[in-house]
């Protein structure tokens, strides 16, 4: 069943007065983001006049940062509860995202990046672990779906009215999107500020449960390990490869105009509002695990859709872009709503937020590495030998995954 309206009251249903407002925060930022999501190399190349090896170091580097600030966030939410670490991570986002406008110089890039970074390192983390504690168990993954939908959907607004507004060679139509962006989280900061219960705050544990936790206990169990590990192997050559070199290979490589990558992540994002709903349904019938090594096989089917086109006309490479970023979209349906509730599912309350920090780390990590390997391929014109190793690389994680899967059969119906 995609989207409709019986589908958007049964979704509704679920959301108690406080995850309502989170989900509506995630929404509005979103549509700032999808402004800007696959502008950042374009915008450095074509208006700043940077290199696409910087591009690619930027992008490691802001990774990086995140990746070194992750633990703490982590620590701070057990310590502190995760609403304080989102407010924190909020305003850094705004901050780092208008930064962008003003950027002239390889040393602006670098600190606007640091900012932008540390903000979405205290971002994801709290907001799992608000989801997780504002919604029962049952409906972890149905909400964690929703979420991703409507994140998605806020994505595809803001990148449809980028394609509008954007004009080659001119630096002020960049500006104005990285200036809306900037003030889209603001409105998620007064969502936030307006979300108050004692869930979200620090958790309070009881007589019968851990009074204090440490990353020690985390890496003491074997499955949220696996589960990192595997999900960061699949991240570096899914979301991290794509973001890092799809833009450089659409309009340097095939020659399309940057309007078209809004309408790349348009049709990717449509598609996962409309199907989303029928996704959830079928993972409702499935087991989680076998839900992720799904994800790997679609995903690398959609580099090789990837890969076809520069056989074709350039439009019809477009559309065939566009087509690999619909397949791309059913790998991500499975993997949002899955990956978050079954490391929560996996998780006590007591490194609940650590946990969720951890897992957040596949994408910094994957944030460094993806560019790292996409930048000096794509400068090298190394493009089809890059298309290759991207759908080589995405089934990688699968010999992880089903080890997981082979854990969990004793405690789960994982058949």
């Amino acid at each position: 069943m995609i989207l409709n309206s019986q589908t958007v009251r049964e979704y509704y249903a679920i959301l108690n007065s406080h995850s309502k407002k989170m989900v509506l925060g995630v929404l509005l930022s979103a549509i700032g983001n999808g402004m800007t999501l696959s502008l950042l190399l374009v915008y450095l190349h074509d208006m700043r006049g940077f290199t696409n090896t910087f591009g690619g170091f930027l992008l490691s580097f802001g990774a990086a940062v995140a990746l070194t600030v992750g633990g703490p966030v982590g620590t701070l939410i057990d310590h502190i509860g995760p609403k304080k670490v989102i407010i924190v991570g909020i305003i850094a986002e705004s901050i780092g995202t208008g930064g962008w406008s003003l950027v002239q110089t390889h040393r602006d890039a670098i600190v606007v990046m640091s900012i932008q970074s540390i903000g979405a390192a205290f971002i994801w983390p709290p907001m799992n672990v608000m989801l997780t504690r504002l919604t029962p168990e049952k409906d972890r993954q149905k909400v964690f779906g929703l979420n991703f939908m409507l994140l998605n959907l806020g994505i595809g607004l803001g990148g449809l009215f980028a394609a509008l507004v954007i004009t080659k060679g001119s630096l002020r139509s960049f500006q104005i999107m990285y200036i809306l962006d900037s003030f889209t989280f603001l409105l998620f900061l007064i969502v936030v500020l307006l979300i108050r219960t004692p869930l979200i705050n620090k958790y309070v544990p009881g007589a019968h449960e851990p009074q204090n936790g440490s990353y020690k206990d985390v890496w003491e169990n074997k499955k949220i390990v696996l589960l990192s590990i595997s999900g960061l192997v699949l991240l570096i050559f899914g979301y991290a490869s794509l973001q890092a070199g799809l833009p450089i290979y659409a309009t340097q490589y095939l020659g399309l105009s940057p309007k078209w990558l809004g309408i790349f992540y348009a049709a990717n994002t449509i598609s996962i509002v409309l199907f989303q709903p029928a996704v959830l349904r079928k993972l409702d019938r499935e087991s989680k695990y076998k839900a992720l090594i799904a994800v790997a096989i679609i995903w690398s089917l959609s580099w090789a859709v990837v890969g076809t086109s520069p056989l074709l006309p350039i439009i019809a490479a477009g559309v065939m872009i566009c087509l690999s970023q619909i397949v791309f979209a059913f790998g991500e349906m499975i993997w949002s709503p899955t990956m978050p509730a079954l490391a929560n599912e996996l998780s006590p309350e007591h490194i609940r937020g650590r946990t969720n920090a951890l897992t957040s780390l596949q994408w910094g990590v994957s944030g460094v590495l993806g560019p790292a390997i996409s930048g000096p391929m794509l400068g090298a014109g190394l493009e089809s030998a890059w298309i290759f190793t991207m759908f080589i690389g995405a089934l990688l994680p699968l010999p992880l995954f089903l080890r997981l899967r082979k854990m969990s059969l004793p405690n789960t119906n994982a058949l």
